[in-house]
């Protein structure tokens, strides 16, 4: 007997990832004043941007730039000025599995900023940004495997459904938004130095021509020199929304996710037509946008014959992806701060900057804590004397999060919207939103037929058998080991379910 196979490919994705690495990046920029004037840092900040990834081998390459922004006084230590500096790097991340493959189908490097410091040294601003950089490869993948096979009478067959997601669909773009906002005059503002921006995906809208549209909120804090007494810093808040297009290579299809960053941000402040004063903002905007495809197959699980030839077939495990995970949380916390001993006593704080770095996460019923350390700094006016303060140390934080996560997913943290107050001569407390986004694949598995043939049967016993399961078997193997119709065999065991306890009695009958 020949039995007919029905064969087809299944396009799948294997994920692979990369460990993640830490790598410092450094640069070195010139202070405008002269050599022998004093100078002092009083807060450095940077943002990272990784422009592009390569997969060769084991391991991945990518290339980024860090963009570091400093507020410092030089000459009269008073007056607080900025200065904007970046550095390019590239870093090999090592995989943590093996690669056979060359082409990846979609390369997604991440950079992180976990530490920056900054040092006046002779003129010169020494700059350092520790990075956590990782990243994570959709590596295409076809398995030709046998769907069905033909129906005869001798065969009995077992069927599996696969329920396995694809990408079917990316696309990028970058977009410089502009915007101005009237400043209170109440601030007295001088000068605008330095702000940060936070984008916040909102709604994504598919279109019939191949493009979607991301909508979001951009929220952006600036801070300012002041002409108010005892005052010299301030910080505002402003908001701008974004309407961005992405164009896909490829269909929409079943879902999209995007993820909107923001890579740099320019502020100036000027006098505008009414007197008053007027901070222009520019804001480089990038976003990524992936479609995936939902697909569901019913397969071959496994065959045998219950006459004539026997069947051998060989089996390979299949690993795909079955879902993606993209969701993003924001919780408010607090933190109040000790000056170390000795510290000038405060008068008014004046701004408040916060990092957060995710030490461990604790995953319990859809709640997700997140236990780390905040990089946190204060600038702060004395009684005594109109120079700025700044202090910056480690302080320990706890958030819980309403968010579905796995221990595979990769978390990422970021906090917006600082405010800072004096509680007490010696403390400060700062207040703050933290944004967690979590993103990760869902991976199963499946045995699936890849060849089969058709042998010489071994000798069965035949008449009326008593059989005692063992660990591991189900219905299906009795009858695969007498070579008995799977009908024939519950109709003899009536009260046998799918699943067996080990040592229940089975009665097969091969004629």
């Amino acid at each position: 007997m020949e039995m007919q196979w029905i064969r087809e490919n299944m396009e799948t994705e294997q994920m692979i990832a990369a460990k993640p690495t830490q790598v410092s990046v450094e640069a070195e920029v010139a202070l405008p004043g002269g050599l022998r004037e004093e100078a002092r840092v009083y807060y450095a900040d940077a943002s990272a941007a990784v422009n592009g990834g390569e997969l060769t081998g084991n391991r991945v390459t990518a290339d980024g730039r860090v963009t570091f922004h400093v507020l410092y006084a030089q000459g009269d230590l008073a007056h607080v000025d900025a200065l904007e500096a970046s550095a390019d790097f590239s870093q090999a991340l090592p995989l943590k599995e093996e690669n056979t493959q060359m082409a990846a189908l979609r390369l997604q490097p991440r950079a992180e900023v976990q530490h920056v410091s900054a040092k006046a040294f002779n003129g010169r601003l020494l700059l350092r940004a520790i990075l956590n950089l990782t990243a994570e490869a959709a590596l295409p993948r076809t398995v030709s495997f046998i769907r069905d096979a033909a129906e005869a009478p001798e065969a009995q067959k077992a069927m599996q459904t696969i329920r396995l997601q694809r990408t079917v669909g990316e696309g990028e773009n970058q977009i410089l938004l502009r915007e101005e906002f009237p400043l209170n005059d109440a601030l007295q503002i001088k000068n605008t130095l330095y702000a940060t921006a936070h984008a916040q995906v909102e709604d994504i809208l598919g279109g019939a021509d191949g493009r979607a549209t991301v909508t979001g909120t951009i929220t952006l804090d600036a801070c300012h020199t002041s002409a108010l007494p005892g005052r010299p810093l301030v910080a505002t808040r402003h908001t701008i929304p974004f309407e961005q297009a992405v164009s896909l290579s490829g269909a929409l299809g079943d879902a999209l996710a995007a993820k909107s960053t923001v890579r740099d941000v320019a502020v100036l402040s000027q006098e505008g037509e009414d007197g008053g004063r007027l901070m222009r903002a520019e804001v480089q905007l990038f976003t990524e946008l992936t479609a995936v495809e939902d697909a569901e197959m019913t397969v071959l699980r496994d065959v045998f014959t219950v006459a004539g030839d026997a069947v051998e077939t060989r089996v390979q495990r299949v690993v795909f992806r079955s879902g993606t995970i993209h969701e993003t949380a924001a919780e408010s916390g607090k933190t109040v701060m000790s000056l170390p001993e000795g510290s000038p006593r405060v008068k008014t704080a004046l701004l408040g900057f916060v990092r957060p770095i995710i030490v461990q996460a604790e995953r319990q019923r859809g709640r997700l804590a997140v236990e780390g350390i905040l990089d946190a700094a204060v600038l702060y006016q004395t009684d005594d004397s109109d120079v700025p303060v700044a202090v910056q140390q480690e302080e320990p934080f706890r958030a819980v999060f309403s968010i579905e996560s796995a221990p595979e997913d990769a978390l990422s943290l970021t906090a917006g919207q600082v405010e800072v107050n004096a509680v007490t001569g010696d403390r400060v407390e700062f207040k703050y939103i933290l944004h967690l986004s979590v993103e990760g694949v869902r991976k199963d598995a499946a045995d699936v037929i890849v060849d089969a043939a058709m042998t010489e049967p071994t000798e069965a016993h035949r008449g009326i058998m008593l059989y005692y399961v063992q660990p591991g078997e189900d219905v299906w193997d009795i009858a695969k080991r007498y070579r008995v119709p799977l009908e024939e065999l519950r109709q003899l065991n009536p009260t046998l379910g799918d699943t067996v306890a080990v040592g229940t009695p089975v009665i097969a009958y091969k004629r």
